[in-house]
């Protein structure tokens, strides 16, 4: 044999061979790669004793569950030693004993090899009809930071009745507060800076309804730029502008409020790369593109798009199974479908409709799943069982 030939021989074997050494990681990296995320909105009740973290880290590992959102701030209050927001009224005694929910729920998931993203309520601050208890709290030390209605009304200043009339949620600070957003990115970036969270996953990041935010230093931001105060454009008290040149100002007006909530996102985001490259950056948003940006001040493709975000999680709630699927299909186009994950009712939704709601949006292959909430689902051991068949990955 030439020595041409006995090179071209063992050549091949030795590729041959190096393939079958570099097959087993390759194989196992394209399934991770195909294996859709599998996640679990955990609320921030669940996490009130050592027992109760661990029933729920054994549920999710048993079932398959590899992403937990972790509810570690629900109204502007902390359920871990935060150095920068109180403590969470019905977490307080807890705390003062020294056990720390937010790093025994990391302990317990990551010695399952379960991901933990902190779920931190940002706008929201508050919903009893009882003013918090604690004097630091950013409704009892800071009202002025809370969203303005049209006619003036302070979200601080209403009755539960009234929010239940216009079925909000409760008081929401204002994006256009840059105190109160200071007071948010510091608390989300001193948890991140002692904690090891996979990811931060923001809620409420919106207004409660179209009719906010009209606080002080809102319209005077909107004056500044465009020489109108949107109070008049809002009454229609504004007169001395024409109809069409009205319609323009209202279209700034939409972009402006909702370009408030993206500046802070962006100054967030900023911060969270500095900090942790890499850590997952997430929000629950709504589902419907044009009412999420029109009414909420959503405006999440532009938030994907300018990599602010790593994933959107649409919460398609809908009881029609039909309307999930679009809504998801949505925003699969809008974003990519490897940045979405389906975010679907869990808690009063027979098991047979969520199954249907999965296997109706498997061919649109988001990035993953995540439903809300474990909570509601504590007790439903088929619900486990037949989401972890109908997820199994190859």
């Amino acid at each position: 044999m030439s020595y041409s030939g006995w090179l071209d021989r063992h050549w091949k074997i030795l590729t041959v061979l190096l393939a079958l050494v570099l097959r087993g990681p390759a194989v196992a990296e394209a399934h991770a790669a195909l294996r859709q995320a599998r996640g679990l909105w955990v609320v921030r009740t669940s996490l009130l004793s050592s027992h109760s973290i661990d029933r729920m880290v054994a549920s999710a590992a048993q079932a398959g569950f590899d992403n937990l959102f972790v509810q570690v701030c629900g109204r502007a209050d902390s359920y871990f030693p935060s150095k920068v927001y109180p403590p969470a009224e019905n977490c307080r005694d807890l705390l003062a004993t020294g056990f720390d929910p937010l790093a025994y729920t990391l302990e317990r998931a990551h010695s399952r090899g379960i991901k933990v993203h902190a779920w931190v309520n940002t706008f929201l601050v508050w919903t009893s009809s009882s003013p918090p208890l604690d004097p630091s709290h950013l409704l009892n030390s800071h009202p002025e930071w809370m969203m303005v209605d049209r006619s003036g009304g302070s979200l601080a200043r209403y009755s539960r009745s009234l929010f239940n009339k216009l079925m909000i949620t409760g008081v929401f600070m204002s994006p256009a507060s840059r105190g109160g957003c200071d007071r948010l990115e510091e608390f989300i970036t001193d948890m991140v800076g002692r904690y090891p969270v996979d990811g931060v996953h923001l809620d409420y990041i919106r207004y409660p309804m179209e009719a906010v935010d009209y606080s002080p230093a809102a319209c005077e931001g909107f004056k500044r730029l465009y020489g109108v105060d949107p109070r008049g454009l809002a009454s229609g008290a504004d007169n001395a502008q024409g109809e069409s040149a009205r319609r323009d100002l209202k279209k700034k007006w939409t972009a402006y409020r909702a370009g408030l909530i993206t500046e802070f996102l962006q100054r967030l985001s900023g911060r969270l790369n500095v900090l942790r490259p890499g850590l997952v950056r997430s929000a629950a948003v709504k589902p419907n593109l044009e009412e999420a940006y029109q009414t909420y001040g959503q405006d999440w493709p532009e938030w994907v798009g300018r990599g602010y975000l790593d994933l959107v999680l649409p919460m398609a709630y809908s009881t029609h199974a039909d309307q999930v699927h679009e809504q998801i299909a949505k925003a699969c186009r809008a974003v990519g479908q490897e940045k979405v994950w389906a975010g679907l009712r869990a808690y009063d939704v027979p098991v047979s409709g969520i199954i249907e709601r999965i296997r109706r949006i498997a061919p649109l292959k988001p990035g993953g799943y995540c439903f809300f909430s474990y909570d509601g689902v504590r007790d439903n051991q088929r619900f486990f069982e037949e989401v972890r068949r109908a997820l199994s990955g190859p």
